[in-house]
């Protein structure tokens, strides 16, 4: 129990029952419960797959500006380093070297931001197949006492279909456009120089 004024809200009441409907209906098109479940979880997968793909293109969009500019620095402040390096000033080679690590530890931060941001839908997906598969032995591991569960199904089609869309994306619309700003900030920004 919690605290005075502290509510603990049992996931299930979150779940409308028409979002649990249409969530489950896919495990239950095919007659062979094995194949519901890979089925069902691939279609939970996509779901996954297509919003926080969403969430993250859209993220970068509206943050274009920002990103692209950290990564124009970045790569300003590498060349100038390496320019003054090759120069022989060691002076304007650190200086240049500093703001160009500072710039790299930002830009790192916000690229992962913004592509962990992707991954939002699948601890709801996992925790609203608990309330359906929890306690469900699925596959077991030859030679051991563990197996396999929903995570492992779940996870193996998020993961597959993952790999499918990487290799899609250039081809999908907004995707496309996403990936085609960011191609044309390359080709601007040009090439880092050798050390």
């Amino acid at each position: 129990h919690g605290g005075p004024g502290l509510v603990i809200m049992d996931f299930t009441s979150l779940v409308p029952p028409w979002l649990d409907a249409l969530l489950i209906a896919p495990f239950r098109w095919p007659a062979e419960p094995h194949a519901g479940l890979w089925l069902g979880a691939g279609c939970l997968a996509g779901l996954c797959l297509l919003l926080g793909e969403l969430t993250s293109s859209l993220l970068f969009w509206l943050q274009r500006r920002r990103l692209l500019a950290m990564q124009d620095n970045l790569l300003h402040y590498h060349n100038l380093s390496v320019d003054a390096l090759h120069a022989g000033d060691k002076t304007a080679y650190l200086a240049a070297n500093k703001l160009a690590h500072e710039d790299f530890g930002r830009n790192f931060f916000a690229q992962a931001a913004v592509g962990m941001s992707g991954l939002w839908p699948l601890p709801f997906a996992l925790a609203w197949m608990s309330l359906r598969f929890e306690g469900i032995t699925l596959y077991h591991i030859p030679g051991t006492d563990m197996h396999a569960s929903y995570v492992f199904v779940l996870l193996s089609c998020y993961l597959l279909l993952r790999l499918i869309f990487a290799r899609c994306r250039k081809h999908l619309p907004f995707f496309s456009y996403i990936e085609g700003i960011k191609r044309q900030a390359r080709e601007r920004r040009g090439t880092a120089r050798h050390f």
